[in-house]
């Protein structure tokens, strides 16, 4: 049985015995849409959305960063941007607020790949404010006690159209929606104490902050909190994708921000929640090529979808070419010194939370249950610095896998579980 998985823009091809493989998880075969189909919907729904006065109005658009290029704003910004100027809309007008979060300020001559060449041109962009305590407005407190900072130039905004991607995720269950608000364009402090939630106070994980869980969930109900508080007194709207199970745009829909996201939520655990009768005694999974893998932070997400459908203490290929390295400096540097202790990382996030820290403490625990092989550029010292085996040899991997597993060729887009 011949076995192609993405790594960058390049495939690792091997061969493996039927009889080992259980199954290869793909998720439902739903075709995409058109692109042109999905700019069409695109402009509909912003005209339906739109106030009567929007000629008038002070506009914000909030797109994804570079970790979210598989939403193709370069492709639907645009989209958005023309639609807006038809209405009227002066292009003077409209800010274009990059949701970094907690990632990295990016520099100019990347908005591009971001918004479309066209859209730079003409539309001023600027990355979410962050640490810029000058660019910053406190516009109150949620209910789970979350001060809520947020981008100066998003707030001042009349009218709001969040653009982005919707699906599954660790933290927030679903990634998309209101999230662009909180963590996307607030502040440090307000991200900081809303990932906070995820950790109890004796350092321990919260049990129902995971991918595709929303009610019970401190995260999400507070990112929704926040969300409502940023929204209550202007006019919005979010136009919001979604990816099947191999990558490619199956969903797309414009309108209320909180009714679009729960439809497309909808949608996605239609597309990409996949059961299965058994976990395996292995998984070979690859997060799915160049627009998921470019560094090992963003590029995890495939390894906390694959944990699920896999025996204690089983073999996990995890491919992911990282051509941009490990991603985050906080993550690499603490999963290297965290990797034998993850108590007391967990102890230490309680009084000091910080995603990327969560994120290599998850990291860790799965690298602690599982025997886990990443395939990736970074060389044997690398891989092995940062806790994970290494392998020269993928025919003699594979030749010695033990048992029966699963292939996951998309693991950032298949959510894959075990049916009770």
């Amino acid at each position: 049985m011949k076995i192609n998985l993405k790594t960058g823009r390049k495939t690792i091809d091997f061969a493996i015995a039927p009889e080992k493989v259980l199954d290869v998880i793909m998720g439902k075969n739903i075709p995409p849409l058109p692109h042109d189909k999905i700019c069409d919907m695109i402009d509909q729904g912003i005209r339906a959305a739109a106030p009567k006065d929007i000629h008038a109005r002070t506009i914000a658009v909030i797109i994804p960063d570079d970790t979210r290029l598989w939403a193709r704003g370069d492709l639907f910004v645009p989209r958005i941007i023309r639609t807006l100027s038809e209405l009227g809309v002066g292009f003077d007008q409209i800010r274009i607020i990059i949701a970094l979060g907690t990632h990295e300020a990016l520099p100019t001559e990347r908005f591009a790949d971001l918004a479309g060449a066209w859209t730079a041109d003409r539309v001023k962009i600027l990355n979410s404010a962050g640490l810029d305590k000058d660019r910053l407005v406190n516009i109150g407190t949620t209910h789970k006690g979350t001060p809520l900072f947020v981008t100066k130039e998003a707030w001042e905004a009349d009218h709001i159209i969040i653009f982005g991607g919707i699906l599954h995720h660790m933290l927030a269950g679903f990634g998309g929606g209101r999230k662009y608000i909180l963590p996307g364009i607030a502040g440090e402090a307000s991200i900081r104490h809303n990932h906070s939630l995820a950790i109890y106070k004796n350092g321990s994980p919260h049990p129902l902050v995971r991918q595709a869980k929303l009610w019970g969930n401190p995260i999400n109900e507070d990112l929704m909190d926040g969300a409502a508080l940023f929204l209550k007194d202007k006019t919005s709207c979010y136009v919001a994708v979604a990816a099947n199970g191999i990558g490619e745009l199956f969903y797309a829909g414009v309108g209320n921000v909180h009714d679009t996201f729960m439809e497309g939520c909808r949608r996605l655990n239609h597309a990409c929640c996949v059961q299965v009768p058994e976990k395996g005694d292995f998984a070979l999974v690859s997060a799915g090529g160049h627009r998921a893998d470019g560094q090992l932070y963003q590029a995890t997400k495939a390894l906390f979808n694959a944990v699920n459908v896999v025996k204690k203490g089983g073999q996990i290929l995890f491919v992911a070419a990282c051509a941009q390295g490990e991603g985050n400096p906080t993550f690499a540097r603490v999963l290297k010194a965290f990797r034998n202790k993850p108590e007391q990382l967990g102890q230490r996030l309680v009084s000091d939370f910080d995603m990327p820290s969560y994120v290599a403490l998850r990291v860790i625990d799965i690298l602690n249950r599982f025997q886990v092989t990443l395939a990736s550029n970074f060389d044997e010292e690398q891989t092995s610095a940062l806790g994970f085996d290494h392998t020269d040899n993928m025919d003699l991997y594979v030749e010695n896998l033990i048992g029966k597993g699963y292939v996951i060729p998309f693991g950032e887009n298949i959510l894959p579980q075990v049916t009770p």
